[in-house]
C-alpha cells in the first residue's frame, strides 16, 4: 500500500508540473517579447467582444466601448484644435495687422474695431453697460502709438481661463473689466466690427441671395479670415465641370468670381494693386469707389457688365451671352 501511495503522489506532482508549464507557455507572446505591463486577451475572447452582437445597434456598441475606455488612454483626439496651427493662421490674417491712422494721423476711434483692447472710449462712446455707474471720463488721447497697438488677439473673441483660450466665442465688450457678451453665432460676433458704417473705405457686407443662410465662417476661416470660392466643399461642379462654362476660361483668369456674379450693382474693374477684376464699393464719405468684395452673389451673370460699347478697358463689345 505504501508503494502504491508513493506512485500516486508522484503522478500528481508530475501532472501539476505539466499544467504549470502549459499555463506559462500560454502567457508568452508569440514574438517572445516580455508581457510585463501589457494586457493580453485570448483571441477567441477578443473576437467575441468585437463581433457585432445580434440585434444590437452598432452605434450603441461603439458608444459602450468609448464609455468603458481607460481614463488614462494616450490616444490623440484628431478633432482637438492645434494651437500652433491656429496661431500661424492668425499671424497670416489681417486681424494680426490692424494698425491704422486716419487722415488726421489719429487712431483711437479706429481702435474700437481695429484694436479693441487699446481703445479708450469717451463719454459719448461708452458701452451701455457702463452707464449703471455715475462717473465722468476725460477725453481720451486721440493717438495710440504703434508699439502699444495690440491688433485683435484671441481674447477679443474668446474668454480666457488662466491664460487658456476657451473654444466658445464671446465678445469682449469692456476690455479693462474683462466683461464679455455671449454670442449666438459667429456672424453675430463678426458684425461687432464688420457692421455697416459710413467710415470712408469701409464697405457694407450684404449677405443675401445665394449665401443668405451662410455664417461668416461658412466661407471665411475662423482664424486666418481667408476665403475662396474655389473649394471642393462648395463648388466642385465649377472646378471640374462636366461641360465648359462660358466665362470660366483662360481669358478670365484675372477675373474674380464676384466681378461676374455680384447682384448688388456694384461697379466692376481691375484692382490697381493686384490687377484682378473685382467689385468696387462707395459710401457717402468716399470721393472715389474702392475695391470691396461683394457678398451679394447670384448664379447668373451678365457679360455686358464689362463688355459694353466704349468701355474704359478696351474690351470687345461683340460678345454673345450664353
Amino acid at each position: 500500500m505504501k508503494k502504491k501511495s508513493t506512485i500516486l503522489h508522484a503522478l500528481l506532482i508530475l501532472c501539476t508540473v505539466v499544467l504549470l508549464a502549459s499555463g506559462l507557455a500560454a502567457c508568452q507572446p508569440e514574438d517572445g517579447s516580455s508581457p510585463v505591463g501589457e494586457q493580453t486577451v485570448p483571441a477567441e475572447v477578443e473576437q467575441e467582444t468585437r463581433a457585432d452582437p445580434p440585434g444590437e445597434d452598432l452605434e450603441a456598441v461603439q458608444g459602450d466601448e468609448e464609455a468603458t475606455a481607460p481614463e488614462n488612454s494616450t490616444s490623440q483626439d484628431i478633432s482637438e484644435p492645434d494651437p500652433a496651427a491656429i496661431e500661424a493662421a492668425w499671424n497670416s490674417s489681417e486681424h494680426a495687422n490692424t494698425y491704422v491712422l486716419d487722415a488726421a494721423g489719429q487712431n483711437n476711434t479706429c481702435a474700437q474695431c481695429h484694436a479693441p483692447i487699446k481703445w479708450q472710449p469717451s463719454m459719448d462712446t461708452l458701452p451701455e453697460s457702463c452707464f449703471a455707474c455715475k462717473f465722468e471720463l476725460e477725453d481720451p488721447p486721440p493717438y495710440i502709438p504703434e508699439d502699444a497697438w495690440l491688433h485683435i488677439p484671441c481674447k477679443v473673441c474668446h474668454r480666457l481661463d488662466d491664460d487658456t483660450v476657451q473654444p466658445e466665442i464671446a465678445w469682449l465688450d469692456i476690455a479693462p473689466l474683462d466683461e464679455y457678451i455671449d454670442m449666438s453665432s459667429p456672424t453675430e460676433l463678426c458684425l461687432k466690427c464688420h457692421a455697416p458704417t459710413e467710415v470712408p473705405q469701409h464697405g457694407k457686407v450684404e449677405l443675401i441671395n445665394a449665401h443668405a443662410d451662410y455664417e461668416c465662417t461658412g466661407c471665411h476661416d475662423a482664424h486666418s479670415a481667408s476665403a475662396t470660392c474655389v473649394s471642393e466643399a462648395c463648388h466642385s461642379d465649377v472646378i471640374q465641370p462636366a461641360a465648359p462654362i462660358p466665362g470660366h476660361d483662360a481669358d478670365h483668369q484675372m477675373v474674380s468670381c464676384v466681378a461676374c456674379h455680384d447682384a448688388s450693382g456694384m461697379q466692376v474693374g481691375p484692382d490697381e494693386e493686384s490687377g484682378v477684376w473685382t467689385t468696387y464699393a462707395i459710401t457717402p464719405a468716399d470721393a472715389e469707389p474702392f475695391p470691396f468684395t461683394s457678398h451679394n452673389i447670384v448664379r447668373e451673370s451678365s457679360c455686358i457688365r464689362c463688355h459694353f460699347a466704349d468701355n474704359p478697358w478696351g474690351l470687345s463689345a461683340e460678345v454673345t451671352e450664353p
